[in-house]
């Protein structure tokens, strides 16, 4: 499967805004049961892994996403980190 196809059946898949980022593979934005999730490394059958935002933060993830360049966490307030390893957003540890 080409990068085309690959990216066609992700969408089918409820994958959106999918693009690929420097050092992070195919990335998209996915929404799950309650958090949208910015997901890195996707392919068919798989990612690497996902950040979540909860659902009132929708737009921020979307923001953080068009702005991410791949470089760390995306910016925002998402609160974990899922995937080979999870963790919570330590910027929220500080308040």
């Amino acid at each position: 499967m080409n990068q085309e196809e690959l990216i066609e059946f992700l969408k089918g898949e409820g994958y959106y805004d999918i693009r690929e980022i420097p050092g992070r593979g195919l990335c998209g934005l996915m929404r799950f049961i309650f958090t949208i999730g910015l997901v890195e490394g996707l392919t068919e059958h798989s990612y690497e892994g996902r950040w979540c935002y909860p659902y009132d933060l929708a737009a921020e993830a979307i923001l953080a996403f068009s702005t991410w360049d791949g470089e760390g966490d995306p910016p925002g307030d998402w609160i974990k980190y899922k995937g080979r390893t999870e963790y919570s957003n330590p910027k929220l540890k500080e308040t």
